[in-house]
């Protein structure tokens, strides 16, 4: 069994998730029996962002790519199409390797946009996994106060 150190990163997008005035990154550690879910639940804990949402994987790290497996919320498979897959699959089975890269979107209505890279490998350990082993910059809040007459 192997962990991956996944460093993802804020990839500014929309109006709804407006773009950090500096680099803002987590790293995951994760083993590679563990689930794309369980990285998911990792990210969502380690950004801050407290309410749930629906949330894809691409494989190549293409944003909503059609022609690369894509990963998504176990209960909206059928609606992301015949191709979704699930994200309880496990990470090894995705074939991730240092330098392997995905993209990750979480809350289809505001799309926060995360790039993904493993970034390092090593044996597991008994550690309680997964775990964030580093951060950068502070994130955006979920729902920013977009209201500027306050």
């Amino acid at each position: 069994m192997r962990v991956l150190a996944v460093e993802a990163v804020i990839v500014p997008y929309s109006s709804l998730t407006p773009a950090p005035t500096t680099r803002v990154s987590r790293t995951i550690a994760i083993r590679d029996d563990q689930t794309l879910e369980q990285l998911h639940e990792a990210l969502r804990l380690a950004f801050g962002w407290f309410d749930p949402h629906l949330y894809s994987f691409w494989v190549g790290g293409n944003f909503w790519d059609r022609n690369v497996p894509h990963y998504t919320a176990p209960f909206e498979i059928e609606e992301m199409g015949k191709d979704a897959l699930s994200a309880r699959t496990p990470i090894r089975e995705v074939g991730l390797k240092k330098g392997s890269t995905l993209a990750y979107v979480f809350d289809f209505g505001d799309e926060w946009r995360l790039a993904l890279k493993v970034v390092d490998t090593w044996p597991a350990t008994a550690a309680a996994y997964p775990m964030l082993v580093d951060a950068e910059g502070i994130p955006p809040p979920q729902y920013p106060d977009l209201d500027e007459d306050d």
